[in-house]
């Protein structure tokens, strides 16, 4: 679809012209189009469609004219968001600000839309139209800001006494009509007009469209009035010398000095600023201009001492100096220019390539290239001789794919490896040295670690682990080493070569790769060093530092992993400690799957990485047997993996209290905590009649888990406790306690990414439906985010199957059911299942077809034999009562309701169950 507004809305579908009636609705379509490919925010449509009659319900209002604009357009053509809604075709406005084709306007453009007065006035100053502008000033006489537009564009174009005229007529109008004075941006336009003296200078004119740069220009104009020396910082191609000539195009008068060449930088700013014939003293021919002082950084002694001069000399001038290090002198006010956010950097390339070129191409691109303008605008170049696919395949390599630039630009910025190039000559050898080394490093590093595998002593010594800083030592030595470093590294970081962000330091990926030809990086040293790093903080993961412990690990992901490949192919002794190291982090603590299936297969004879890579399957169980006698902590990472799937059998259950006896006499507290939480899976999941011995194992692994500090423990805890407390039907207990477990996981990040027996959002919303609330349940399941395994894909599906049933949608029940069963297909956890089997009886004995809810709580009972969790087969005979009641044998539904209370250990709670028991009493006429 093509919507043109440019002139008379048009809208072509197909190439067919569609008719939009109806004022507001041509009116949403024109606003929609002013923003092109980005999401309009509701509010402000709101606010615009309907300026002077707000209606009773905005958002009411707004969907009812979104739909009816769809029926007319077509759905596709406008999609929804969480804060709004955005136009999904091409526009003349996209075109226009992109090609500057003028033979796209066809006439005054947005209709007589009164939202669009300000696009139009942007759009007409972009095409230089004059008359376009004057014309929309003549139909808005009392807006001030148009008109004081008007009255800059007038002077720039050398209509001076026309642009006086404007502001008498207007101050004339606001006086008569509305008793008021001109406002500030009028009279600022009228001050600006009345200046004798024009603006000088010698800028060039700038060429191509400026992207992303808008809160630097804010800030930069603002640091100028405050400052009389701001210099403007960051990585070769970054942007710094367009961004000075941008804000300097908008002082009265500027003078623009290239340094690039200049061996003596006073000779060049004599240069710059002309002729002299009266040979005045060049300090005393600036006045209040300003001076831009362009590429210091190969001569930055001499512009330093220029700008001292300079400063004293003239002290109504100032300098904005661009340089890839500050000038170092008293008054300087360094403004460090980053690269393009994403969004950005992807429009420059739009801008400069010139052709239609897939977007998400483009973005993973952009993202490689760090946002550097200079880089994205030569992939640009080369986007045009290349495919998308070409151009992503070779990003990796970038310095040999942006081998080609401007040939009439600095010879510094024709290539990427040019621009590297000019930097790294003005290093001296130590610092190159450590550049060199820095490349090992994966997404940055801390100070310690820089010291470690790259600094001066990195050969000798220990490292020195989990210090985000530099630490002083009694070693005079390696105190000097760290004093080395430390040294180097701040200065790689005011040469813009190094980028530090809080605690940590990283290369640009482009810088990275150049270091990395050098041959200098030390692999094994850095990998020795992330292996011990992970060592030391796995146990804290267990304890009162563990958000200090998952920070470490997210943030030296990268390296980890670089880490341990390298280990992989060269160390299979060392890749094994890093797969010990991790686990708990990637199973335990996040739930990272994925991370396993990668690197599991990688460690052939590593126990734990075959327990890993079984993960899931029914040889889980049979792989973990040869980590049980082995470390602790290996060994419960090898019962999160198999309990969790194949909990009730009885083996394991024997196993299992093997396991506890050996924790239960521990020196550490967090041991014993887990000990007494085996017990009551054991007691809960393994017995009949234990349940009440499972909620108080359980309660007292929580209090030994309190005190350590552990949370993922206390949650973990919980779930079980849970489950306990919902079997027995305890629904507003069970509820404190689930509440309780998902605060305490939000602590950890999002509640789902930390290993549970079952998900907290899916308790929650079960015991919700238990207690009447089911939109609440229908909210929280909504929350629950993509499984990651199969049956955890079969939870949910049984989670929205109760839901169903519960609203008495008992078809939609049973097909939830069904989905759920399908979930489980080979896998072993008997106990899910038959529950599964068991609902669905429930299911299709509401809808009258008892023949059939026989067969599945016959297969319920089948299945749930052959587990020895006698909470779970309680429940089963719980559900195949209602069946036998229904089927007219209230003596056996009674039967089976008392084995259920002896499996348990305890009388159920549960309404459903009370009122089961009720009915009964009253069919057989006996007090059971």
């Amino acid at each position: 679809m093509r919507v043109n507004v440019l002139g008379p809305l048009q809208v072509l579908v197909d190439g067919a012209p569609v008719e939009v009636r109806g004022k507001r609705l041509r009116w949403l379509l024109i606003r929609l189009a002013m923003e092109p490919g980005r999401v309009v925010a509701a509010e402000r449509l709101i606010a615009d469609l309907w300026a002077d009659e707000p209606p009773v319900d905005g958002p009411a209002s707004l969907q009812s004219l979104v739909s009816r604009l769809r029926r007319t357009v077509g759905a596709s053509a406008i999609s929804s968001h969480a804060l709004g809604y955005r136009l999904e075709a091409s526009t003349d406005v996209e075109e226009f600000s992109r090609t500057r084709d003028a033979a796209l306007w066809r006439a005054a453009a947005f209709e007589d839309a009164p939202f669009a007065v300000d696009e139009a006035v942007r759009l007409a100053l972009l095409r230089d139209d004059l008359a376009g502008l004057e014309a929309l000033a003549s139909a808005h006489p009392l807006r001030e800001d148009v008109q004081a537009r008007l009255m800059l564009a007038l002077h720039a174009a050398g209509r001076r006494s026309d642009a006086l005229g404007v502001f008498e007529r207007v101050r004339g109008a606001l006086a008569d009509e509305l008793g008021v004075d001109p406002g500030e941006a009028l009279a600022s336009a009228h001050l600006t007009v009345l200046r004798e003296r024009s603006a000088r200078g010698n800028l060039p004119a700038v060429v191509g469209s400026f992207v992303g740069r808008d809160a630097d220009l804010a800030r930069l104009a603002e640091l100028l009035r405050d400052n009389r020396l701001v210099t403007l910082t960051g990585f070769g191609g970054v942007g710094k010398t367009r961004l000075a000539l941008t804000c300097a195009a908008a002082v009265p008068e500027a003078w623009f000095v290239e340094l690039d060449s200049a061996a003596d930088p006073l000779a060049a700013l004599d240069a710059a600023l002309g002729p002299n014939p009266l040979a005045t003293p060049v300090f005393s021919r600036l006045g209040s201009s300003l001076v831009v002082l362009d590429n210091c950084e190969h001569v930055v002694s001499a512009a330093a001492s220029l700008c001292e001069r300079l400063l004293a000399s003239a002290p109504s001038a100032s300098v904005l100096a661009t340089s890839r290090e500050p000038l170092g002198i008293p008054g300087e006010v360094v403004f460090p220019v980053a690269p393009l956010d994403l969004d950005h950097a992807v429009r420059l390339f739009a801008a400069r390539v010139g052709v239609a070129f897939d977007g998400d191409v483009v973005r993973r691109v952009c993202a490689a290239l760090d946002g550097i303008p200079l880089a994205v605008e030569l992939a640009a170049a080369r986007a045009r001789s290349l495919s998308a696919a070409q151009l992503e395949a070779r990003v990796d390599s970038r310095l040999r794919l942006l081998d080609r630039g401007a040939r009439t630009g600095p010879a510094r910025h024709r290539t990427l490896r040019a621009v590297i190039d000019w930097s790294w000559e003005l290093l001296d050898d130590a610092e190159r040295a450590l550049l060199a080394r820095l490349a090992v490093f994966v997404g940055g590093a801390t100070a310690a670690a820089v010291h470690s595998v790259c600094g001066a002593g990195s050969r000798r010594g220990t490292p020195l682990l989990g210090t985000p800083a530099f630490q002083r030592t009694q070693d005079p030595r390696q105190d000097q080493d760290l004093w080395d470093t430390e040294d180097l590294l701040s200065a790689l970081v005011e040469k813009s070569l190094v980028v530090r962000t809080g605690e940590r330091y990283r290369l640009l990926e482009t810088v990275r790769e150049y270091a990395l030809e050098q041959g200098e990086a030390d692999s094994a040293r850095h990998a020795a060093y992330y292996v011990a790093l992970a060592e030391l903080n796995e146990p804290l993961l267990r304890g009162p530092r563990q958000l200090d412990a998952l920070r470490v690990f997210d943030a030296e992901r990268a390296n980890l992993d670089a880490a341990q490949a390298w280990a992989i192919t060269n160390d299979v002794g060392l890749a094994r400690r890093m797969m010990a190291a991790r686990t708990w982090h990637w199973l335990v603590m996040t739930k990272r799957f994925e991370e396993i299936r990668r690197w599991a297969p990688l460690t052939p004879g590593d126990p734990l990485s075959q327990v890993l890579a079984s993960l899931g399957t029914s040889n889980a169980l049979a792989a973990a047997e040869r980590l049980w006698q082995e470390d602790v902590p290996t060994a419960l990472c090898a019962l999160m993996l198999t309990s969790g799937t194949v909990w009730g059998e009885a083996e394991l259950g024997l196993r299992l209290t093997r396991l506890a006896d050996r924790l239960e006499q521990s020196r550490d507290e967090w041991m014993r905590a887990f000990s007494a939480l085996i017990r009551g899976v054991v007691a809960g999941e393994f017995s009949d009649g234990a349940a009440p011995r499972a909620e108080a194992a359980y309660r007292e692994a929580l209090d030994g888990f309190r005190a350590v500090g552990d949370r993922w423990a206390v949650v973990f805890g919980l779930s079980c406790l849970v489950m306990v407390l919902m079997n027995r039907g305890a629904f507003a207990e069970g509820f404190q306690a689930v509440s309780e477990a998902r605060q305490v996981a939000a602590e950890l990040g999002e509640p789902e990414t930390v290993l549970v027996p079952m998900s907290v959002l899916m308790q929650t919303a079960r015991i919700k439906l238990r207690l009447g609330d089911l939109a609440g349940a229908r909210a929280d399941l909504e929350l629950v985010p993509p499984p990651q395994l199969e049956l955890d894909r079969a939870r949910i599906a049984q989670a929205h199957g109760e839901v169903a049933y519960f609203d008495g949608d008992f078809e939609e029940a049973v097909k939830l059911y069904q989905q759920a069963l399908t979930g489980t297909e080979g896998s072993p956890a008997s106990q899910f299942k038959a529950t599964v089997h068991a609902g669905l009886g429930l299911a299709l004995t509401r809808l009258g077809r008892l023949h059939q809810a026989g067969e599945e709580h016959e297969k319920a009972l089948d299945t749930v034999k052959q587990s020895a969790d006698g909470p779970a087969r309680a429940m089963v005979l719980e559900w195949y009562a209602d069946w036998l009641l229904a089927q007219g044998d209230p003596t056996s539904a009674g039967n089976a309701l008392d084995e259920a209370q002896r499996l348990r250990g305890c009388p159920s709670s549960d309404p459903m169950v009370v009122q089961l028991r009720d009915r009964i009493r009253a069919e057989v006429g006996v007090d059971r």
